[in-house]
């Protein structure tokens, strides 16, 4: 009897891991599995579709921001730090399940905004020990007219060139090996054209520039929403081994609004905890049967 209350304990501790690592994530635009519904709606209060958010089963939900300033008007004031809809980052978070982590980012900056004196940035990371990293965005020439569908991992990079009011008044692909989605280190960040703007939004590779390798990706444009385009990712968090924490920047290429989020990675939870004790408790009972 004794032997069969261990068998039951066991399998019971090796089902609840097993539920732990559901993988209810993933990395497809929507942001459903984050809680969080997107509307198309002129509403006075936009950020509180974001305040949603919560940690989906099996996932850790490291940290979020929300800076959602506008989700309809776009005849106002452009410049750093001001802008309407398609100048608006909005929201970004970052969680870790079943060895990776995940990067979500909600914006009003589509990809094929970049026809009209709006791109996007790329995305920068930097460790506990100053190092820092980049991802390509991508997002092409942009035309609001075409509707090519979602960016993807592979697809080619972008570069954009800016004025000093930050407009884009150029683009060119990225160096080949520069895809939407690819991580790297050692990269050249493209100093802002804007007067007193510090910070760099886009970045392109040299000789010293090592590839970590690529994230799944995405990039939509209005195929959910009118109002939003989605950047999702996630990467295995080994590229990043000697990190104790991650910092996560993203801003349109102009610079007029940023979102960052600090992901501590000491609330990554320990690996199967309960599938080991399910399994010592499946060795304690073989002994047993072995012993009779």
């Amino acid at each position: 009897m004794f032997n069969k209350l261990l068998l039951i304990s066991a399998l019971a501790a090796l089902a609840m891991a097993s539920s732990a690592q559901a993988a209810p994530l993933a990395v497809d635009g929507s942001l459903a599995d984050w809680n969080v519904v997107l509307k198309d709606s002129a509403s006075s209060t936009p950020a509180s579709q974001f305040a949603t958010v919560t940690a989906p089963a099996g996932a850790k939900l490291l940290g979020y921001a929300i800076e959602d300033q506008n989700d309809i008007n776009n005849d106002i004031f452009l410049g750093p730090h001001y802008g309407g809809q398609n100048y608006d980052v909005e929201f970004m978070a970052v969680a870790y399940q079943a060895g990776k982590v995940f990067l979500t980012i909600a914006t009003g900056q589509r990809p094929d905004n970049g026809l009209q004196y709006y791109s996007p940035g790329d995305i920068r990371i930097v460790d506990n020990n100053n190092k820092v990293y980049g991802i390509e965005v991508g997002g092409g020439s942009g035309n609001a007219s075409i509707k090519q569908g979602a960016i993807t991992e592979g697809a080619t990079g972008t570069t954009y060139t800016l004025n000093s009011n930050g407009f884009t008044v150029s683009v060119a692909n990225a160096a080949p090996a520069q895809t939407a989605g690819s991580i790297w280190s050692n990269v050249n960040w493209i100093a802002s054209p804007i007067a007193g703007e510090t910070d760099s939004v886009q970045f392109t590779t040299g000789v010293n520039s090592v590839n970590l390798g690529t994230a799944d990706y995405i990039y939509t444009r209005d195929s959910l929403t009118n109002q939003h385009a989605v950047i999702e990712l996630s990467f295995d968090l080994s590229m990043f081994n000697d990190a104790t924490s991650l910092d996560f920047f993203w801003a349109p290429s102009c610079n007029n609004d940023l979102l960052s989020v600090h992901a501590d990675l000491s609330q990554v939870p320990e690996p199967a905890t309960l599938a080991l004790f399910g399994l010592g408790m499946l060795g304690l009972a073989r002994r047993r049967r072995a012993a009779k």
